[in-house]
């Protein structure tokens, strides 16, 4: 159901003739009324008494709030394209009507089902103009795995920012579809994208501004239909005919929790924020990190602040930095990184040229970081610490 409401200082309006075959027979002609609340509702498919209970609630809510002396609910149409029929419609607009009268409220009803004339005059206050849109919304209980997202900062971290967009990023590179014409690739299919306010409680990853979905031509098989969590089960995507429609948000904590789930936890690649850390066992070796840094390919950073080398470990543990490279006298002298390896558990040496080879081997987004090269420029909230 979809209500736009006016608080108008003056309202009117009159049948003048039949909009459909079988309109509703009209107990009101006409109808004049001064500061008035004016409920131009939406029948959509779906809608039940829940929904006319939590309407009328949102229309009384309004209605004290402005103080108006009255409420009109006024058929209208033209608000969506997922209408409920018409006799259905005037059912629920009569049960919203009586729940109203419930409440000792004065309320009136326009006809459904007739072309109207009508005057409205808004006050132009803040609360004058408002839209509510009223559905059936999925209520998640929050879980403990939904900690690991409150780790990386969602909603709003760079982490957060970084992620989100990165699967965006990975729908739209493995919905692709190719032919080969000639020497040429073709790309084909459609892709669209919307961004929506979030309906009821906030957890962070699952349901959370910005709600992004995603619809596409076809499907993609790797992305699964729900997973489930210990409270929650959860549809990352839906099939309505060709159209498949993947919601961004829960498919980026599905992934997530997916790397909780490893030992020790860690993210793919392509998904990492920062792919390489690299670790000076001396500050006195700042200097040369900075400039093996600059020639490892991918998302990287220089832990730069003044700990021992435990610290430095333990922090890109919390991390969970993909490649930490650990970098003393010995490897600045031989070019032979020291690498410890998150994925494999294990600690290995590396030419420059091998990591990066490894790194374009797994990433295949190659994404640009969004964090400066060094952590202490890093605002010091934006530091995980769990």
């Amino acid at each position: 159901m979809i209500i736009l409401l006016i608080h108008a200082s003056d309202f009117s309006f009159s049948i003048k003739e039949k909009a459909i075959k079988n309109p509703e027979e009209p107990k009101l002609q006409s109808l004049k009324k001064e500061n008035v609340l004016v409920a131009f509702t939406t029948v959509e498919k779906g809608d039940d008494e829940e929904i006319v209970k939590r309407a009328a609630r949102e229309i009384i809510d309004v209605y004290n709030k402005v103080k108006a002396s009255a409420i009109v609910i006024y058929p209208y149409a033209h608000l969506s394209d997922n209408l409920e029929s018409p006799s259905l419609a005037i059912l629920i607009l009569e049960k919203m009507e009586n729940m109203i009268k419930e409440e000792n409220v004065e309320v009136y009803r326009a006809p459904f089902g007739w072309y109207k004339q009508f005057m409205v005059n808004c006050y132009g206050h803040p609360l004058s103009e408002l839209s509510k849109r009223i559905r059936h919304e999925v209520e998640y209980e929050k879980s403990e795995e939904l900690t690991v997202c409150e780790k990386f900062g969602f909603p709003s971290s760079p982490y957060a920012y970084f992620m989100r967009n990165a699967v965006l990023e990975y729908i739209k590179y493995m919905s692709k579809s190719f032919t080969i014409v000639g020497d040429e690739v073709k790309q084909e299919g459609e892709i669209s994208i919307r961004y929506l306010e979030p309906q009821g409680r906030r957890l962070p990853c699952v349901n959370e501004s910005p709600h992004i979905i995603v619809s596409i031509k076809g499907d993609i098989e790797s992305i699964p239909a729900e997973f489930s969590d210990s409270k929650n089960k959860y549809i990352i995507k839906t099939k309505e005919g060709d159209v498949t429609k993947i919601d961004v948000n829960l498919l980026t904590y599905y992934f997530i929790l997916n790397g909780y789930k490893n030992s020790p936890p860690y993210l793919p690649l392509w998904l990492s924020p920062i792919q390489v850390r690299v670790l000076p066992v001396k500050q006195d070796f700042l200097k040369d990190a900075i400039e093996i840094a600059n020639k490892i390919k991918g998302r990287v950073d220089v832990d730069d602040l003044p700990d021992g080398l435990g610290s430095k470990i333990a922090r890109a543990g919390k991390d969970w930095i993909p490649y930490v490279v650990l970098l003393g006298e010995r490897e600045i002298k031989t070019q032979t990184l020291t690498v410890k390896v998150r994925a494999k558990n294990e600690q290995r040496s590396y030419t420059i040229d091998e990591l990066n080879e490894e790194i374009e081997k797994e990433d295949f987004l190659k994404l640009k970081s969004n964090f400066p090269l060094l952590l202490s420029k890093r605002e010091k909230r934006y530091l995980v610490t769990k």
